[in-house]
């Protein structure tokens, strides 16, 4: 039996390995001059986006974080001290919430004058103004988003339109699971629905608040309801 020649072999399949490999590097060249012109705009358009993200970032965007954190810093001290039309507006030198929600759009600052306007204005009886602010706002978590819900529904409540304030109220609640803006939320979206005249359901809610929320101030309050309407149901 002839011995099988193990070295051919091997150098048929190196041969058959670097003629492939040649072949490759051929196409990719081909390719390449084919399309140079396409590839390197693609590249230089890549360059630029990376060079103007790093631009935006470093020359303005971050600078003008710097400068609306530092110019909210007056208005939230007003905030503090509950002077709220200079909180709001400004005091001539400082720039107010309002001015910092336009001026500084787009910063973390920005955005957070916008939920601070809409307080002030919920706090003044401006209502509309109040709403437009809040809604623009960017609560970013659970608990600042049933607040943001929670202020919105005020207003509406303040202003006699109790379905949208028990749409919000609704929201508000499930925003957030939690012993205190729930049950509070809850609570209130089931004052409103009462005074709206739908008792059945504002029945349902304060004995969702009593059974979930038994130690809240909202749920021992919700008994006397539930004692009050079921009486009214007989």
């Amino acid at each position: 039996m002839a011995k099988k020649n193990t070295t051919a072999s091997s150098h048929d399949i190196l041969d058959d390995s670097n003629e492939k490999m040649t072949q490759i590097f051929e196409s990719a060249e081909y390719f390449f001059e084919q399309y140079k012109n396409i590839i390197i705009g693609v590249l230089i358009a890549i360059v630029a986006l990376i060079a103007g993200w790093w631009s935006y970032n470093n020359l303005i965007k971050k600078p003008k974080e710097q400068k609306a954190a530092t110019a909210i810093l007056d208005a939230q001290n007003y905030f503090e001290m509950d002077s709220l039309n200079f909180a709001l507006k400004g005091d001539g030198a400082h720039l107010g919430f309002e001015a910092i929600a336009k001026q500084y759009s787009g910063t973390a600052a920005g955005n957070r004058a916008r939920f601070c306007a809409g307080i002030c204005n919920l706090k003044l009886g401006k209502y509309p103004e109040a709403i437009k602010y809040l809604e623009d706002f960017n609560a970013g978590d659970a608990l600042l988003t049933a607040r943001k819900f929670g202020c919105i529904a005020d207003a509406f409540a303040e202003q006699n339109q109790m379905e949208k304030a028990i749409e919000n109220y609704k929201k508000a609640a499930d925003a957030a699971d939690n012993e205190i803006t729930t049950p509070t939320y809850l609570y209130r979206a089931a004052l409103a629905l009462e005074q709206k005249g739908n008792k059945k359901e504002a029945l349902e809610l304060y004995k969702k608040v009593n059974k979930n929320y038994p130690a809240s101030q909202e749920g021992m309050a919700s008994e006397i309801y539930i004692a009050k309407l079921e009486a009214q149901t007989l």
